[in-house]
């Protein structure tokens, strides 16, 4: 089992230390956009000039960047230019195709203008500057000029920071200007009617969202212009943007309502919670009962070994506790125990004549016997602890089935002898179940209450997910403080065997005449076996006694303990080794068109397919 248990852990430990390298590999050579804004100039006759100012943030080395326009549903783009603005200063860049630093190549098809830029950067901000025209942007209906434009596509591989748009229109006090922007919930539309001006403002922009911007104007701001459609879409325009608008203010409300219902929810069913197991604490109180002092004793508990270790661990018995019963039949000369010659290495159990009918009708007795192990010679039925260790049943393993059974045979036995305090531990199991589900409850109430636009809001339910969390901490601790599992009996029966334990462990501690007589320990050594404390108590017998009192105090015991290289070569070492390792193979497993926020949906603008990113 420990065998297991370590490789676990070390291939977690190598997994994560695995994830953490490929991690830092991944990130190793990354980039940001620190800083995005887009100047657009409307000209009479339908065009945009535009500036676009994109600032990189390069961790790692940079041969430059790449930006696509869109141009699917306008007439082309024209008189490009890019610079690079580092430190104040501003840099033309050269057009030509020489891809070397300092310069930028072009390719223009039917839907897509694409600048690459040479650029080498490492670890640094760079703005890189492009400027262009945009021909037949506008459309003059019969009611209505209409600018419908993705200005951000979609295709950006990484999140925009920071971002501001401001559209010029050709003419000031434009009483009929409306706008809608679509694309984060968070961001906001700020239209200027009497500059004729429209800023979009959003603080983030995810990877691969648009940003889209539909103004409406009259056609005398851009009377010039000779992209014209003999329609009317001014009311259907309107329409449109009315309908997403409100699609957007109802997430808008629920996405404040939401965390703000949830933050109640959780602290009404905290709030309950707490009121149940108050009530239930009233109607089953803890039965209080007389500790008694831990000190150390020296007297032979008046249970077995087995008996003992499942009293103080209030749980089936371990594969440790079944050793310490093997040797107890051992020495009662119901089995023998000895060890093998050559290899491997290992200790025979062989039943004698003196086995009693209950126990060689036991379950776990006749299937190590009868199943794992053979006769000798003599039909005496033995086995060995190799047999053991390497046993394959034919359906699978099913040594952990019997060991199973055996463990609740011996625990629904001590357990029936109404040592336990089952009121109490009741009591203990609602106070862990108060601490910890309105634990859970109460920090959900914080990340819920976090989420919630309003500061009032926000102090009303941190505070009282704090005072929730503090009461039912408070409470349960309160409920099971000092609070015994046995009963005044069980308490009064445990407490000496505690006692006998802690003395086992202190051991190292005596001096000889503390020890006590040999023969006493031939009768102790079972115990230090089931508590786990036998290679302590081995090691200080041999530092008190000399080989030859071992050999003769402990006549029965010696071979089992004290005969070897070391304990982990003793019949217990080996018997937790050889059985751990079998039964653990199968242990289980803005309606209006004026200032406001963004609107979701699109309206269906051209550009969607503009970006950019770094090579």
């Amino acid at each position: 089992m420990k065998q297991r248990h370590l490789e676990v852990l070390v291939a977690i430990v190598v997994s994560l230390i695995t994830m953490g390298i490929t991690t830092n590999q991944a990130h190793a050579r990354d980039y940001t956009i620190d800083r995005y804004r887009v100047n657009i100039n409307v000209q009479k006759d339908g065009n945009a000039e535009l500036t676009q100012k994109i600032t990189y943030d390069f961790n790692g080395d940079f041969n430059g960047v790449y930006y696509n326009q869109d141009t699917s549903g306008i007439d082309g783009l024209k008189s490009p230019s890019v610079a690079v603005i580092q430190n104040g200063q501003t840099t033309a860049l050269t057009h030509n195709n020489s891809a070397q630093p300092n310069t930028y190549q072009t390719t223009d098809t039917s839907s897509n203008y694409r600048f690459k830029v040479f650029y080498p950067a490492s670890n640094q901000k760079v703005t890189f500057q492009y400027r262009y025209q945009l021909d037949g942007v506008i459309t003059n209906y019969i009611d209505t000029a209409q600018l419908n434009w993705k200005i951000i596509g979609s295709k950006w591989d990484v999140a925009l920071n920071n971002v501001k748009i401001k559209i010029a229109l050709p003419a000031k006090n434009i009483s009929q200007l409306q706008a809608w922007t679509h694309g984060p919930l968070s961001g906001h539309t700020n239209v200027n009617k009497q500059a004729g001006t429209v800023t979009m403002t959003v603080n983030h922009v995810a990877a691969n969202t648009f940003v889209e911007s539909h103004l409406l104007f009259p056609t005398r701001v851009t009377s010039a212009n000779t992209k014209t459609n003999n329609t009317r879409h001014l009311k259907k325009a309107q329409q449109q943007e009315a309908t997403l608008a409100k699609q957007a203010n109802q997430k808008r409300f629920w996405a404040k309502a939401i965390p703000l219902i949830l933050g109640i929810l959780v602290l009404v069913l905290g709030v309950a919670h707490y009121l149940y197991q108050l009530s239930w604490f009233r109607k089953n109180p803890a039965q209080h009962i007389i500790d008694q002092p831990e000190v150390h004793n020296y007297e032979i508990p008046p249970y077995d070994a087995v008996t003992s270790q499942v009293l103080l661990s209030r749980d089936d018995p371990t594969d440790k506790a079944f050793s310490a019963w093997l040797m107890e039949l051992a020495a009662a000369g119901e089995i023998t125990i000895e060890q093998t010659d050559g290899q491997p290495q290992t200790y025979r159990l062989t039943e004698t004549a003196k086995l009693t009918p209950a126990h060689h009708a036991n379950d776990m007795l006749r299937f190590i016997f009868d199943q794992v192990g053979d006769a000798d010679n003599n039909g005496n039925r033995t086995v060995t602890l190799d047999q053991i260790n390497h046993y394959e049943g034919p359906n699978g393993n099913n040594l952990y089935d019997h060991f199973s059974t055996w463990q609740s045979d011996i625990y629904r036995g001590v357990s029936g002898m109404e040592l336990f305090n089952l009121a109490n531990q009741n009591v203990k199991t609602h106070a862990w179940l108060l601490i910890f589900i309105n634990g859970a409850l109460a920090l959900g109430g914080f990340l819920a209450f976090g989420f919630v636009a309003s500061s009032l809001w926000l102090a009303i339910g941190w505070l009282l997910s704090a005072i929730l969390l503090i009461l039912s901490l408070f409470t349960g601790i309160r409920r099971m403080w000092r609070l015994s599992p046995y009963t005044q009996e069980g308490e009064d029966i445990v407490a000496p065997i505690q006692g006998f334990k802690d003395m086992l462990n202190d051991i190292g501690h005596f001096d000889r005449s503390q020890v006590g007589d040999l023969i006493l320990w031939e009768q102790i050594l079972p115990y230090a076996v089931a508590f786990g404390l036998a290679k302590k108590v081995v090691k200080a017998l041999q530092a008190n006694f000399t080989d030859a009192e071992l050999q003769t105090g402990l006549a029965f015991y010696y071979p089992l303990f004290f005969y070897g290289v070391g304990f982990n070569d003793s019949f217990a070492g080996q018997f937790d080794n050889d059985f751990s390792t079998n039964v653990g193979r199968t242990e289980g497993s803005s309606t209006t068109g004026g200032s406001g926020g963004f609107s979701g949906g699109s309206s269906g603008g051209f550009g969607g397919g503009s970006g950019g990113g770094a090579f």
